[in-house]
């Protein structure tokens, strides 16, 4: 992050195997106390200690909820208890239970899909559907615009004060090349108008 780097932390939350995990959804009961204490917690550290700005959300249901559409995860707990401030990206929408809908109203941001439109399944567009599109451009916005994406503009974002030693070197080959073919340029030249000078006071 220090580099103006965002990274999507994941799989945001209670992702407790792969085995079936995208087989119409791995369904995973717990209580809210073990929720906090085992499975949210490195997120939260992440989130607060680390200043994260980027959560992907996984493909499993907590009780009968998608993650990635669970309004409670993504914004009652990420949002507004740990203050994030950021884009959160579903894992890879292969299943028909993800929808983009659900994802956008939950507080999610960008679908991680290719062959559906935002408002697939019959879905209707409402006003309340375009401002939650709205307010998710704004997080990824405001994402983007806190990282090295915005030419170092980010808050905080520290650089080097001078180029690293191998992009040095690289550019006093490129140069020195340059000079050399230069160089040989002037040399063809002068070559070849001393050779037809030396033809036209033979003839």
């Amino acid at each position: 992050k220090s580099r103006g780097v965002y990274t999507y932390v994941k799989h945001f939350a209670v992702n407790d195997q792969e085995t079936h995990r995208d087989a119409n959804g791995l369904i995973t009961w717990l209580s809210e106390q073990s929720l906090r204490e085992i499975y949210l917690r490195p997120f939260e550290m992440a989130v607060k200690e680390g200043g994260s700005s980027a959560m992907m959300s996984s493909f499993n249901r907590i009780g009968t909820v998608w993650a990635g559409g669970s309004y409670e995860l993504l914004t009652d707990i990420l949002r507004g208890e740990w203050g994030f401030q950021g884009a959160v990206v579903t894992d890879y929408n292969t299943n028909a239970y993800m929808y983009p809908d659900q994802m956008i109203r939950a507080g999610g941001d960008i679908d991680l899909m290719q062959d559906k439109q935002p408002s697939a399944s019959g879905e209707v567009v409402t006003a309340s559907h375009q401002t939650a599109i709205r307010r998710a451009a704004k997080n990824i916005l405001f994402t983007v615009v806190n990282s090295s994406a915005m030419n170092g503009m980010g808050e905080g974002i520290v650089y080097r004060d001078t180029l690293p030693p191998w992009q040095t070197f690289m550019y006093a080959v490129d140069a020195a090349a340059a000079a050399a073919l230069i160089a040989w340029g002037a040399l063809a030249v002068r070559k070849g108008r001393k050779k037809e000078a030396a033809e036209c006071c033979f003839m």
